[in-house]
């Protein structure tokens, strides 16, 4: 029983005996793994907000041949034809549900910051009338009022986390002026939640252009929103492209499989150091241990049980450097962050964290397999004659 239980119980001792290199492949194959699962988290987060953006029953129309509604304007002659077009669903005083938006990218900062110049970001303005809360289902005020004249502003729930807390009254800095935020709205996760709002009427003032991007309308018969649809694509008194909302903003979500494939890359060239390190490591223990390898030989341990030794303790350093990295990672787990203007909070799931560990047994077993064969290799004689 003894000999069955020496080469784990060895493995053991030897890890906290070789506290210097240990300390070192463990943190490789940590920094992998958090890595790993951060990254992988950010793509889950991009394609969470994108997935859940938009109402069924909304369309959101383009201009031709616009992937986007930063790519997008339609002409103000058109907004007339495109709020009043049969099928529209209005609400209770008689008006149509539709949302006349302008959307700009711009850099903002916060009133401290500007002053420094530094910790400026590209963030979404969205220039909107109040009919946008009644269209975007699931957007409303948490805090202050809605925009009464130039210069103020509402703020998603989750920018204003990403900016450090920003509430009613503080102010921010872009397109050369300062405003003031009289509001912040939150809606269910969804993008909006990552955007500044401003009156549409501002907006075009400050940007000094009279088109919009986008009109997002209501369907007075979600059952015939494909019929519907088409007939507004064909129009021949607007030329627009109309897209589904839900649609439109789950392609945007597409992204983030690329930022997911990145942090496998990312992940795997890392463990790939982490493999080096845990190979170099093991193999300047083995050169220092030749005789200990082959007394354990003496004593009656096969080839197997002295090469499984060596990978038990490979791999046991692996698995403390994905518990390490996992614990590592479980720090961002909330975190509110903002990427390629998104604002999003960042949620580190069961499964990136069961991802995150078996990579790191990968690198492990990966990085000990030949240190353990040079081992088993070894002649009684042989290792016990090293100097």
């Amino acid at each position: 029983m003894a000999r069955a239980t020496l080469p784990f119980a060895y493995a053991w001792r030897n890890v906290l005996a070789r506290k210097l290199s240990t300390a070192v492949t463990l943190l490789c194959v940590a920094v992998s793994v958090m890595v790993y699962v951060v990254m992988v988290s950010t793509a889950d987060g991009i394609e969470r907000v994108a997935v859940s953006s938009g109402d069924p029953r909304n369309v959101v129309v383009l201009s031709t041949g616009a992937n986007s509604a930063e790519s997008s304007r339609l002409p103000p002659p058109s907004i007339p034809v495109i709020r009043h077009f049969p099928g529209i669903a209005r609400d209770n005083s008689g008006e149509p549900l539709a949302s006349v938006e302008l959307l700009s990218a711009q850099e903002l900062w916060r009133v401290d910051e500007a002053e420094s110049g530094e910790g400026g970001r590209f963030t979404p303005i969205r220039g909107v009338t109040p009919s946008a809360f009644q269209v975007h289902t699931g957007s409303h005020l948490v805090a202050g009022r809605l925009p009464r004249e130039p210069g103020e502003i509402l703020v998603g729930r989750l920018l204003a986390r990403e900016l450090g807390g920003v509430g009613v009254g503080d102010s921010v800095r872009f397109a050369g002026r300062v405003h003031r935020v009289v509001g912040v709205f939150e809606a269910r996760g969804q993008i909006f939640e990552s955007e500044v709002w401003v009156e549409l009427a501002s907006l075009q003032t400050m940007l000094d252009q009279r088109d919009v991007s986008q009109v997002v309308i209501r369907a007075a018969d979600p059952g015939r929103l494909p019929e519907w649809q088409e007939a507004l694509s064909e129009s021949r008194r607007v030329r627009v492209d109309v897209r589904l909302e839900p649609d439109y903003y789950a392609d945007m979500g597409r992204g983030s499989r690329a930022f997911a494939y990145l942090g496998n890359l990312v992940g795997f060239l890392l463990g790939l150091g982490a493999i080096a390190a845990g190979m170099n490591s093991t193999y300047a223990a083995l050169s220092g241990r030749v005789r200990e390898m082959g007394t354990l030989r003496a004593l009656g341990f096969g080839r197997g049980s002295v090469g499984a030794a060596l990978l038990a303790e490979s791999c046991l350093i692996g698995a403390l450097g994905g518990l390490l990295g996992i614990l590592l990672a479980l720090f961002f787990d909330g975190f509110a962050m903002s990427l390629m203007g998104l604002a999003f909070e960042l949620q580190v799931r069961p499964s990136s964290l069961g991802e995150g560990l078996a990579l790191a047994l990968a690198i492990g077993l990966v990085g000990g397999l030949l240190p353990a064969r040079s081992a088993a290799r070894l002649e009684i004689v042989d290792a016990l004659r090293h100097a």
